[in-house]
């Protein structure tokens, strides 16, 4: 099991297939490693909804929700995705 902390990409190139890349490079990586579970976690506020719609557009599923971690108001979401051996 991995805990990705974040990854991130400037605005001005978001959009562009570079998040979806490093992803995929993480996601390949473990995999080669015999990794089962990758989480993920993100903030909670309005401000990053894109990051959150990011991980389920990429078979991430909010796994938890931890209230008012990151401080008030700015809960940290827990999202997860089983990692299945490449064909």
């Amino acid at each position: 099991m991995w805990n990705l902390y974040f990854i991130g990409v400037q605005p001005a190139r978001q959009g562009a297939g570079y998040g979806t890349a490093l992803l995929a490079a993480v996601e390949d990586d473990l995999r080669a490693r015999a990794a089962r579970l990758l989480l993920v976690e993100t903030s909670g506020v309005e401000g990053f909804e894109l990051t959150r719609k990011f991980y389920r557009k990429h078979g991430y599923d909010e796994e938890a929700r931890i209230r008012d971690y990151y401080g008030p108001g700015d809960d940290k979401v827990v999202f997860w995705k089983t990692l299945t051996p490449n064909a």
